[in-house]
């Protein structure tokens, strides 16, 4: 079945039924005088086949169609229903996010989200892109989706940047800006790097992995990719650059997963050829790699290899090698964070977004963003060990109400949402307490065990490090995050009800204080 269209508005919509089996669509750019068919993308989408009558949806993925403005586009479809067809349809509108959104936490209006990417600060905006199935909300069709702010807690989904093509899906990758004009592009063009995956979709079959480059000359909005990969084949599932300019060896460097716990570092002066310098094995480390250089409050400096589970290794690096003993680390005492990317662009500090692996829960979205935090590193009898906090842009907007919950005879604050607005609690405790703590946060029973480190969120056990007095709880919809001592750990949790709502017995607690965050 084909469907035509005069582009004269934005958005290409097509409707989604999400729990749908997938058929297959394709996007093609016509030319009326030749006939000639110039194929866009490839998706799948999931369709009721079942319904009659008007069609009726979960949502609309949106496919920004802007820059085709009086040209004809074709959709061609596989055994879907004609009311299917006639639910595709152009619009000048972008849909809207129902209120069923975390306030300070990013997630997409609706599909599936995971890896963040191409997190890049430029001209005043914190841009964050992100893998991306506007198509569905089970992983498929990855994408970029692209998402700005000038506060790194409220932000605003904007048009998608990349769709899948000739050569693959779009998987991961980085963003820096063109500091050098290198590539025939000016010195304030947006590079971004990303992995061509091929062979992951009937269209790039039996392609492999390749690393490409796309470029922005309209501060992000809109993305072009370059023809030829910057990267060919190293394996065949190398994946996730990561660049940056390491301004001691004077070269770009490329850190990218290559295959099992394999890790390697490129180097390149001009962005095009690109030389495999280091290749290194990290026990448990697997694809989305980062490294970088913090320093603790001594003024004291060490580098840091990061892998996708939070995993990370303390070494060092002079631009060719990077020199570790290989122990592994862990970032987070929870499996919902994944994929943290560092920004570009922000000097002197370095800030970190994971994906979090939330389950979806009958809304028209999966997946969502950790806060923001700044990294840095404090020295250990371990040795060196990153320690993140959240952004000061947290507590610059939080506003303080301890002072209105007052404790109730049983010493317990009490508090229940009355619009929809985050939560930040701070707490200091008693010193070498031997009782256990529980709380109850949006319905969920939370527990911490001071003398073992054990963290209890309802029946699920996490290992924090034992005698944390000081904690910091961020509820925000279904999510809690929760940093021990300062950010020496961190660990990010499910709660049972997304209204949030607090028990909080102050027995053994010396100081606290509580904070809403608005939109």
């Amino acid at each position: 079945m084909k469907k035509d269209f005069l582009v004269n508005e934005k958005y290409l919509n097509i409707p989604i039924c999400a729990q749908k089996d997938e058929k297959l669509l394709r996007l093609y750019l016509l030319d009326r005088e030749t006939g000639k068919e110039e194929k866009l993308t490839e998706v799948m989408v999931p369709v009721d086949t079942e319904q009659s009558g008007q069609y009726d949806c979960n949502f609309y993925a949106q496919i920004p169609v802007d820059q085709y403005q009086g040209q004809e586009l074709r959709v061609v479809m596989e055994d879907v229903p004609e009311i299917f067809a006639e639910g595709i349809h152009i619009s000048d509108k972008q849909e809207e996010a129902a209120d069923t959104h975390p306030v300070i936490h990013f997630a997409a209006r609706s599909g599936w989200t995971n890896d963040p990417n191409g997190m890049i600060y430029d001209n005043g905006v914190y841009h964050l892109y992100f893998q991306y199935n506007p198509f569905g909300i089970q992983w498929n069709n990855m994408s970029w989706g692209h998402a700005v702010s000038r506060d790194l807690l409220h932000w605003e989904q904007v048009d998608s940047v990349m769709f899948p093509d000739a050569n693959g899906t779009i998987y991961s990758g980085c963003a820096i800006r063109n500091d050098r004009g290198l590539l025939g592009l000016p010195e304030d063009a947006l590079l971004f790097f990303y992995t061509a995956a091929g062979g992951n979709d009937e269209w790039s079959k039996g392609q492999q992995f390749t690393q490409k480059i796309a470029y922005s000359l309209d501060g992000g909005r809109t993305l072009h990719k370059m023809k030829e990969p910057c990267v060919p084949v190293i394996y065949p599932d190398s994946r996730d650059p990561k660049v940056y300019w390491h301004e001691e060896s004077g070269a770009y460097i490329m850190a990218l997963w290559l295959r099992g716990n394999d890790f390697g570092i490129l180097r390149s002066e001009d962005l095009k050829n690109w030389e495999l310098v280091d290749e290194f094995t990290l026990k448990d480390g697997w694809e989305c790699p980062d490294i970088f250089e913090l320093s603790s409050e001594d003024g004291e400096k060490c580098w840091f290899f990061w892998s996708a589970d939070g995993f990370y290794y303390e070494g060092e690096f002079d631009g060719h090698d990077f020199k570790t003993d290989g122990e592994k680390k862990w970032a987070y005492i929870s499996g919902v964070p994944y994929a943290a990317q560092t920004f570009s662009g922000v000097n002197g500090r370095v800030i970190s977004i994971p994906w979090l692996r939330v389950k979806n829960d009958g809304r028209n979205y999966t997946g969502a963003y950790g806060i923001p935090v700044e990294l840095s590193c404090k020295k250990t009898d371990e040795g060196f060990i990153i320690v993140q906090k959240p952004v000061k842009e947290l507590m610059e907007q939080a506003v303080k109400i301890t002072e209105r919950l007052i404790p109730d005879e049983n010493n317990t604050i009490r508090y229940q949402q009355e619009e929809k607005k985050a939560l930040v609690i701070r707490l200091t405790l008693e010193e070498n307490l031997l009782e256990n703590l529980r709380w109850k946060i949006n319905g969920s029973w939370v527990e911490y065990v001071p003398e073992t480190g054990n963290f209890m969120v309802d029946r699920d056990a996490f290992q924090a490090k034992a005698w944390q007095n000081h904690l910091l709880f961020i509820i925000d919809d279904r999510i809690l995050e929760v940093f021990f001592e300062n950010g020496e750990q961190m660990g990010t949790f499910e709660l049972h009800n997304t209204e949030v709502s607090l028990e909080m017995p102050l027995v053994h607690v010396e100081e606290y204080d509580i904070f809403e965050v608005g939109r």
